[in-house]
């Protein structure tokens, strides 16, 4: 028996109610299909705008079909050795609280200051982003250019030591919970059922679904402290002011440091440091006070200490106040000494050899973060990203992967690293995060040149291309509008990079939504006393006087008019497919590559850009057979001629050219 549509049970109840509904609801005019021009809000009966939004999502689909499979199983799809339909990905990064946050009842701000529910609006609206809202805004998304939805964690939010109003959606209350104020109150049905739906939606529309997942923290105050507190580590509660991470010699310093390397020496911090940490109670033993768990034990009282940067090892940054390190390790207490039982580099990410044997596994918790993955893909979603999943167990990760692809074959697994490497590739994922925008971030000209070098070798993977992420500064902060284009295009064009939106890159927007990486000391000061958007209600600025949604779109229409070209699976990731040019230029300010079929060279695209973000620059480009041609620039409409295989022309700053060639060879 076919499994009940969750999205048409929504839409008949929209149907159902929408005479009655007699509130005024406004939505920005870009979520129903502006580009050009100052966007706006527009008023709507907020029962006929979801009613619209679903009924073009599932006019054109088979009701037999349940859609609550990946997208890859619906197909019968496996990419190669499972999971690298990524190459072929075009993703949208959401952040469900905070993209589809809007003022719906036009008062001047999201939520309110003075209600129980805070992110609601005096007239019952949810203001900050919902999942039904995220369905209503598949359209636009795909409207950009994106296969693929890549969403920040929406699993329920602990409340102890949270920051801001709303807490951070990485300090987890519970694997298994989705957020409940992901919910939206328009529709009678749960969260997990509107998730559901959104799935089921995505897939309609030939969309991806990717979830990120942080598997080795838990909040403060999560669930599995009462039922598992061997899970967790635990510190006697009258020396937690002495609590901070671990100080090492620095002759110890130096051998640490080269344990990623496969050298140096493992170190355990000091006594003083170890005997801060106490065996973990008994279930019966824990209270809750002011909304925080306390032991009382034969050791006294006892908490869990809040986790803090796990590397290097001499970070400066003090610990985090609402997430703890899950305890992966079972090292037996009564050992002496009891080396392992605390929170350092060498039992949370770079594991000692001794601790990591199979003895010492803490068999029930990992066998519980086995099943975290397998219970969403009971929704149908297609992929995950695993934070910091290289500074899991290697065996636990394996485990996760197996299990994972054992239920569907072409399940794929992106990883949070600064490098592309063929370990990664090695241990079973299909992307990587950090590698671009670590790169280009403040290296500017330099890291742009770097990106397109490194996609003219042999990549194991291909990487998120995206100059941003929820914990960089926005591209707009480093190079105005100038940076944001030229990125897009380059991340568009090089074949290892999967074009990669960071919700309100597309808007240009500057205001970031958390200071985790690669700020400068003076924008972390000034923005850790913001209201950020990783732990504060806010929203986009999604009315505003100009933006880069035409830009990107018309940008997508030149490639997809050369797909055969740029994205058959010859040739996505396939460093043999282009070709590097270092134009002359007083700066060295302007780069250039070729994309072609390697069995047709004759016939290619040619990408030139100013990585100026300020001043125009002139340059001079030798591409041979070109001859004394003429040849058609897409994106500026205009011809551009070539003497004795010479091109010589002025680019003003951010400016791009893509340029169809036709040699004679």
């Amino acid at each position: 028996m076919k499994k009940e549509s969750k999205l048409l049970k929504i839409l008949e109840y929209l149907e159902a109610n929408e005479a009655k509904e007699t509130r005024e609801y406004y939505v920005p005019s870009l979520w129903l299909g502006q580009e050009q021009g100052p966007s706006h809000p527009v008023k709507t009966n907020p029962m006929t705008f979801f009613k619209n939004a679903i009924k073009e999502i599932t006019a054109p689909t088979d009701k037999n079909v349940n859609y609550n499979h990946s997208l890859s199983k619906l197909r019968n799809d496996v990419h190669g050795n499972g999971g690298d339909w990524t190459y072929f990905s075009s993703f949208y990064n959401l952040f469900p609280r905070l993209t589809a946050a809007y003022d719906h009842d036009n008062d001047g701000h999201v939520g309110s200051g003075h209600r129980m529910d805070i992110t609601s609006s005096d007239n019952g609206f949810r203001e900050t982003g919902t999942l039904l809202k995220c369905i209503a805004m598949l359209k636009y998304i795909r409207d950009l250019g994106c296969n693929t939805v890549y969403m920040l964690p929406i699993t329920s939010i602990g409340e102890d030591g949270n920051r801001g109003d709303l807490g951070s959606p990485y300090a987890i209350k519970d694997q298994y919970q989705i957020d409940p104020n992901l919910a939206d109150p328009l529709v009678p049905f749960t969260v997990e059922e509107q998730f559901e739906a959104f799935v089921e939606a995505a897939h309609m529309m030939g969309m991806r679904v990717i979830m990120e997942f942080v598997l080795r923290t838990s909040s403060l105050g999560g669930d599995w402290v009462t039922s598992n507190p061997e899970w967790f580590y635990w510190i006697d509660r009258k020396r937690a002011h002495e609590y901070h991470s671990p100080e090492f010699p620095a002759h110890e310093l130096a051998e640490i440091k080269k344990i990623p390397d496969g050298g140096g020496f493992h170190f355990a911090p000091s006594q003083e440091y170890r005997s801060l940490f106490k065996k973990p109670p008994t279930p019966e033993q824990i209270k809750v006070e002011d909304g925080k768990f306390v032991a009382y034990t034969d050791e006294g009282e006892l908490i869990i200490p809040g986790a803090f940067a796990d590397w290097p090892p001499d970070d400066i940054q003090p610990a985090w106040s609402d997430v703890t390190y899950l305890r992966m390790y079972n090292f037996p207490y009564d050992h002496t000494p009891n080396d392992y039982n605390y929170i350092a580099y060498d039992t949370i990410r770079y594991y000692n050899p001794e601790l990591a044997q199979p003895p010492h596994i803490n068999r029930p918790l990992w066998d519980k973060i086995n099943g975290v993955i397998p219970h969403y893909q009971k929704f149908g979603i297609d992929g995950v990203m695993i934070d910091m999943g290289h500074a899991l167990p290697q065996q636990l990760m394996e485990e996760i992967i197996n299990k994972a692809r054992n239920n569907d074959p072409d399940f794929a697994f992106c990883e949070e690293n600064f490098d592309v490497t063929q370990q990664s590739r090695d241990k079973g994922f299909n992307a990587v995060l950090g590698h671009e925008w670590r790169v280009t971030a403040r290296e500017k000209r330099d890291g742009l040149q770097r990106i397109v070098q490194d996609s003219n070798e042999y990549l194991a993977l291909p990487y998120y291309g995206t100059p941003e992420t929820h914990n960089t500064p926005r591209a707009m902060m480093r190079g105005g509008e100038p940076h944001c284009k030229v990125s897009y295009v380059l991340n568009k064009f090089l074949p290892n990079s999967i074009p990669f939106i960071h919700q309100g890159f597309e808007l240009l927007e500057e205001w970031p939504v958390n200071t985790g990486l690669n700020f400068l000391q003076s924008e972390t000061d000034y923005y850790s006393q913001q209201r950020l958007p990783l732990f504060f209600k806010s929203g986009l600025r999604w009315n505003n006087d100009h933006n880069l949604i035409g830009y990107i779109k018309y940008i997508n229409n030149i490639y997809n008019h050369f797909g055969w070209m740029l994205n058959n699976e010859h040739l996505r990731g396939n460093d043999s497919s282009m070709t590097i040019h270092y134009p002359d230029t007083e700066y060295e300010s302007v780069i250039a590559f070729e994309r072609f079929d390697p069995w047709h060279p004759d016939h290619s695209i040619l990408v030139i850009a100013n990585t100026d973000w300020n001043n125009s620059q002139d340059f001079y480009l030798n591409i041979p057979g070109t001859n004394n041609g003429t040849y058609w620039d897409f994106l500026g409409q205009k011809e551009y001629s070539f003497v004795d295989n010479w091109m010589s022309a002025t680019l003003e700053a951010g400016q791009c050219l893509i340029i169809e060639i036709k040699k004679i060879i």
